[in-house]
């Protein structure tokens, strides 16, 4: 297996073979990762901005290839608001450390976006954003629409929710 560090802590990009034992932020144990959510979203359109507060996520594209987005929603982590992105495909997956956002663009027909953890949160208990607010100013692979989010699923509003500073998300897109 090859294991790639990124910019944002503890999240690694995996190369095929078997979860790691072990890695900087300590043992992870593949059979506590099971399958909760598997979506298809149309070409272009976006799965997410998802986050687990609690819990690390394996994310994954089994079908088709996905332009993966994380972004570090950690208030206390030097890293908040850092944005890396990926391509995600059957042989790719990301390990996605707790409190930070996910999401997956599909870049082709077909594809099928698959979410691995250990447990499900609660839907109170979810972190979330719109992946097309322009607080977050991220640069889909295909271009999107520039659209003011419903106020509680605002990059601002999720700021609020964790006691983060406010304000856009400023840092240059990281590519692992």
């Amino acid at each position: 297996m090859h294991v790639v560090a990124t910019v944002v802590p503890d999240a690694l990009l995996l190369d095929p073979g078997p979860v790691p034992e072990a890695h900087a932020s300590g043992p992870v144990d593949a059979a506590t990762f099971v399958v909760r959510r598997r979506r298809r979203p149309a070409r272009d359109a976006v799965y997410g901005l998802h986050g687990h507060p609690d819990d690390q996520v394996l994310l994954g594209v089994p079908r088709g290839s996905g332009y993966a987005v994380l972004i570090d929603a950690r208030p206390d982590a030097q890293t908040f608001g850092r944005l890396a992105v990926a391509l995600l495909d059957g042989r790719r997956t990301l390990l996605v450390p707790p409190g930070c956002l996910y999401g997956v663009q599909a870049v082709s027909d077909g594809t099928l976006v698959e979410v691995r953890s250990p447990a499900r949160p609660s839907r109170r208990d979810r972190l979330g954003a719109d992946p097309d607010d322009p607080g977050l100013n991220i640069r889909w692979l295909r271009p999107r629409p520039v659209r003011t989010p419903d106020a509680d699923r605002s990059w601002a509003a999720l700021c609020a929710r964790l006691g983060a500073p406010a304000g856009p998300r400023r840092d240059r897109v990281t590519l692992w």
